[in-house]
């Protein structure tokens, strides 16, 4: 699911030393309802999100979603 996707994504990026990321396959044309793009969107955007959290020092929370607040 997304949900699961985006959780995957959060984990991989705080605990690993991951420096990048690259997002291929979305194709506007296609995704009618943006329903791909949005998700493309929050993927780069959680994986940011992780990778400045764990170069700031701040620990792991499972529960705790980085964007929303």
């Amino acid at each position: 699911t997304s949900r699961e996707l985006l959780e995957a994504v959060r984990r991989i990026c705080l605990e690993l030393p991951v420096v990048g990321i690259d997002v291929v396959e979305v194709a506007p044309a296609f995704d009618s309802a943006d329903i791909t793009a949005i998700l493309a969107n929050r993927v780069v955007l959680e994986a940011l999100s992780a990778i400045a959290k764990r170069r700031n020092g701040t620990p792991y929370s499972p529960t705790q979603n980085l964007l929303d607040r």
